[in-house]
């Protein structure tokens, strides 16, 4: 029994890391940038393009026109986002741009990195940029 408890131990670990990372993402996040690492740009002013992650599994949000939601998976640092719904309101072209790139970002397996309060989501070379938004 002994020679178990090592194993028994990096277990829980590696358990509660990922425990840790998937609860950290819970919360509002604010999108302030997208694009590829060389060429990101500002988030449009006043879209209001952000998600919610609950705890539940399902995320929400806005790309900065049109609601949006649907289920995520989180193991290790991917997150895997089950088929994501939006309504289909007309936007200005800044937006409509902007919530393009959200939901190609959005779609199937992408990797998440957690720095302070800004979350960084990858998909296919082009990335999201969140902070942190306290919830109401």
């Amino acid at each position: 029994m002994k020679k178990y408890v090592p194993y028994l131990l990096i277990l829980v670990i590696i358990l509660s890391a990922c425990t840790t990372q998937a609860s950290s993402l819970i919360g509002k996040w604010k999108l302030i940038s997208y694009g590829s690492a060389d060429s990101m740009t500002a988030a449009v002013l006043d879209a209001n393009a952000a998600l919610t992650f609950s705890d539940d599994g399902t995320v929400t949000g806005s790309g900065g026109c049109n609601s949006l939601g649907g289920e995520y998976t989180v193991e290790g640092n991917q997150i895997t986002f089950g088929a994501i719904t939006s309504t289909l309101m007309a936007c200005d072209e800044a937006r409509s741009a902007q919530e393009s790139v959200v939901m190609q970002v959005l779609t199937s397996t992408a990797e998440f990195e957690l720095e302070d309060q800004t979350l960084t989501i990858t998909n296919n070379g082009t990335l999201l940029v969140f902070t942190s938004v306290p919830m109401e």
